[in-house]
């Protein structure tokens, strides 16, 4: 369940998120084509689709909570890149 918050494009974001800097964004989109990759490499690996799904909930909610402690900084940078 834990698999994609142990990335890190993740880890990055929980240290700024923590310790209140700016990660590069090149680091970031590195960060963020790795995780990408894992994303989509990862559907295979898990037993069935309600896993996946439960994962990438997991996922989510993690990323929604680092967004909202960091302020409204990262929610924008979440919305330039869609």
């Amino acid at each position: 369940m834990k698999r994609f918050i142990k990335t890190k494009l993740f880890l990055a974001l929980q240290e700024a998120s923590q310790k209140g800097f700016d990660p590069s964004s090149q680091v970031l989109q590195n960060r963020y084509d790795e995780f990408v990759t894992l994303l989509f490499s990862g559907s295979t690996a898990f037993p069935d689709v309600v896993a996946f799904h439960n994962a990438l909930v997991y996922t989510h909610v993690e990323l929604v909570g680092l967004t909202e402690g960091a302020g409204k900084k990262y929610g924008s940078l979440c919305a330039k890149n869609n």
